[in-house]
């Protein structure tokens, strides 16, 4: 089947599929998991379609501009830049985010965090809550989404992780309930807050030689990098957070594998009380959570 491009330019269905089976290829050979469904999706970049009109063959013809795009995002994710920073998006909580190099991509088990925020906060009762080390803001952003009483400030260091957040809080009709602050974690907030929660850098500093390409060469390390230990943002992160809860407040972060019981104490350290464990869907335990006692002092 022939098709005529908007150039004027007559392209053969045929030689599109084969152009997409060249993708996959290359994919394939770089290490790609998903080579097909990856090249399918820069495709539908490209074209500035869904993923669903390529599989269907229901996309307008594409023009010889669109093809070169297509070809150069092939050639980008076979050098394994994240395929989310390509697209320009990733998926969180339902909800669609804009991502960038300077943020690191929101992953699935991130989204315990927003549970668990949302079970400690009633539908409509107002709340304040902070963000610490937000990046791309999909943490806050999703809590404000579900629980339009709630405010909220959001930090981090990188001036432009917070213009990223700052978009996608105007994206979601957020942004009104939400202040940024370029700060390290918690430092000069006045406090006090309902629930403070982070997912900060925690991968220890000797093990980043070995992380996937995608993430060692592409995300900022500023976002991973924990330290020798991979605990040196708790070890700021959790004293702070303590002296800005409110009596009940609750405070939640995440933890790599085999940090939750260390993070724990360290809680317990800082006064925090019922600390508990959550796993991941994978069986991680992934989020540590407690509460400041209430007869805490403000």
């Amino acid at each position: 089947m022939m098709q005529r491009s908007s150039a004027g330019t007559v392209i053969d269905r045929a030689s599109i599929r084969a152009r997409i089976q060249q993708a996959i290829q290359i994919l394939k050979e770089a290490g790609i998991e998903t080579p097909r469904m990856e090249a399918q999706l820069l495709l539908a970049q490209a074209l500035g379609v869904p993923r669903s009109a390529v599989l269907a063959e229901t996309y307008p013809p594409p023009d010889p501009a669109q093809l070169a795009a297509f070809d150069q995002l092939v050639r980008a994710r076979a050098r394994r830049t994240p395929l989310a920073y390509l697209r320009g998006t990733q998926e969180f909580y339902g909800l669609d985010f804009e991502v960038t190099p300077a943020v690191l991509i929101p992953r699935p088990e991130t989204e315990l965090l927003v549970e668990i925020a949302l079970e400690h906060l009633p539908g409509q009762q107002p709340a304040w809550i902070a963000d610490a080390g937000t990046g791309s803001g999909c943490i806050v952003t999703s809590i404000l989404a579900h629980r339009p009483a709630v405010r909220a400030i959001a930090t981090d260091c990188c001036t432009d992780a917070l213009r990223v957040a700052q978009r996608n809080a105007i994206l979601h009709a957020v942004a009104p309930r939400v202040r940024y602050v370029c700060t390290d974690f918690l430092s000069g907030l006045q406090g006090p807050f309902q629930i403070i929660l982070s997912n900060p850098p925690y991968i220890p500093a000797p093990e980043i030689p070995d992380l996937p390409p995608e993430v060692r060469l592409s995300e900022p390390r500023a976002a991973i990098d924990g330290g020798q230990d991979g605990l040196n943002a708790y070890r700021r992160l959790i004293p702070q957070g303590a002296r800005l809860l409110c009596p009940e407040g609750l405070m939640a972060v995440e933890v790599a594998r085999g940090q939750a019981s260390t993070v724990a104490d360290f809680m317990k350290r800082a006064g925090l009380t019922r600390v508990e464990i959550r796993p991941d869907l994978a069986g991680i335990p992934r989020i540590v959570y407690g509460y400041r006692s209430s007869t805490a002092h403000v």
